[in-house]
């Protein structure tokens, strides 16, 4: 299972701590392990480790995540919304915040990071001659995973809040989203690495995947990013539920269904490409 750190909690012998409240994320990582690893090691993130994807495909792929970027800046704003609604307007100092306080914070870094990727991509895109098609992305160009990430972004934002934990669902589709784009690029750093010599020269996107976008989604800053959210859902979930097994089945459900769309969509968003072969 992937490495990471789900919160603070106190280990308890004899515990299943994938069907725990405090641990939610190890409970949906231990979901269907083969797919996540199906979705975060891709035959495309190995032809990116070795330079080897052209520049159309290169800005085929680019088109795709620029349109579901705005996907996820869409729901990062209306979860914003949802949840300033419920903050304690008043805390007293020396207090630690409240999970809502530091889910707005988190979620008012995640709207500006998403506004940089998109100037991101389209300076990527001038530096490197990435031809990607203008928005809206005619719906040929679209691959399966975009259009099933349009559907989870869709019916998130349609839901009705819940009264237990309203802002569960959308929590978990961005926390899911950047755990599986953290370790799909972490991954595809590894192969890197083995690569030698150390050139872009024989890219053949000129160096885009390996120079730009490799490192930028699998860096310690982002890795903080993905778990310091890991960290929020896992808390307040335990402090909603507590040991009330009817809650905690809830809750499950509910986040089930949102971290099964969210692998879905994240493995059918790569491009076809030859497979390879990879450790």
């Amino acid at each position: 299972m992937p490495t990471h750190h789900p919160g603070a909690f106190v280990h308890h012998n004899n515990v299943d701590n994938t069907n725990v409240p405090w641990a939610l994320t190890t409970h949906l990582l231990s979901l269907d392990h083969e797919q996540f690893l199906r979705a975060t090691r891709h035959p495309f993130l190995a032809k990116a480790a070795n330079g080897t994807i052209p520049r159309d495909l290169v800005a085929s792929w680019l088109a795709n995540d620029r349109v579901y970027i705005l996907g996820y800046i869409s729901t990062i704003s209306d979860l914003l919304s949802l949840v300033r609604k419920g903050l304690k307007t008043n805390q007293a100092p020396g207090i630690e915040p409240d999970i809502e306080t530091r889910l707005v914070a988190w979620l008012e870094d995640g709207l500006r990071n998403g506004e940089r990727e998109v100037r991101f991509f389209q300076e990527v895109a001038e530096i490197y001659k990435l031809d990607i098609p203008q928005s809206p992305l005619p719906q040929n160009i679209k691959v399966e995973g975009l259009q099933l990430y349009e559907r989870v972004f869709a019916n998130v934002a349609a839901q009705q809040p819940h009264a237990l934990i309203p802002w569960l669902e959308g929590a978990v589709l961005l926390w899911a989203t950047e755990k599986c784009y953290y370790e799909a690029w972490s991954w595809a750093r590894r192969q890197d690495a083995q690569s030698s010599p150390r050139t872009f020269d024989n890219d053949q996107d000129g160096g885009a995947m390996r120079r730009e976008f490799i490192p930028n989604w699998s860096n310690r800053d982002f890795m903080m990013f993905v778990e310091q959210l890991e960290r929020i859902l896992n808390e307040g979930v335990s402090q909603a539920v507590g040991r009330d097994d009817a809650r905690w089945l809830e809750v499950k459900t509910r986040a089930d269904a949102v971290w099964k769309a969210v692998v879905d969509a994240e493995e059918r968003f790569w491009p076809d490409v030859a497979v390879l072969r990879y450790t």
